[in-house]
């Protein structure tokens, strides 16, 4: 139903935002009619589980066909179709809860807290805000000591000792022209 047809049916039966707090004129079955096809989406369904006599055939068992047409009916109805989009929105507002509802009531959780002078709940508020924002991060501090796999010995001071070193762990022979601060060096010079 689009959202015009849903105003002009709430406008025109006066219906209040909370769709449980009146009866829009309809009986009790029609409004258990109403919860239960919002519960279950099976007009059939709700038909019977409100207490309607259902349709039977000759031999006595339910006519689904004709009883599903009857509650086709009962949909028809205008006041119980605004009912009914009034009971859906409701649900749809219960479970269409995203993060920025849940920060705004957050904030009303402080503002409320610190009006009452209850600073626990208030900075309990304020932390949780931050914490979606990102601000608090557990900070961990990850030692990790590496051991290369056929080291026998620890790195010195000697950059061309341990040069050497690495390239016998990795399975590499080295000759020892290494850059050093943009400029070849051999092995032999020292500078």
């Amino acid at each position: 139903m689009e959202d015009a047809e849903k105003d002009r049916l709430k406008t025109q039966y006066d219906t209040p935002e909370n769709a449980r707090s009146e009866n829009y004129g309809l009986t009790r079955k029609q409004i258990r009619f109403a919860e239960e096809y919002i519960a279950t989406n099976d007009a059939t369904h709700a038909l019977l589980e409100a207490g309607y006599a259902p349709v039977k055939k000759a031999d006595g068992d339910l006519d689904r066909t004709r009883t599903g047409r009857r509650a086709q009916q009962y949909l028809a109805n205008p006041k119980l179709r605004a009912y009914i989009e009034i009971l859906r929105d409701d649900v749809v507002e219960k479970v269409s809860w995203d993060a920025q509802k849940v920060l705004d009531k957050m904030y009303q959780t402080y503002m409320r807290s610190t009006e009452a002078e209850d600073y626990t709940n208030a900075n309990r508020s304020l932390e949780n805000m931050g914490k979606h924002l990102g601000m608090f991060i557990d900070k961990k501090e990850i030692k990790q000591n590496t051991h290369f796999h056929g080291a026998d010995s620890t790195f010195t001071s000697d950059l061309d000792a341990d040069i050497k070193n690495l390239a016998a762990i990795s399975g590499y022979e080295v000759d020892l022209k290494v850059i050093d601060g943009g400029k070849k060096r051999d092995s032999n010079d020292k500078g």
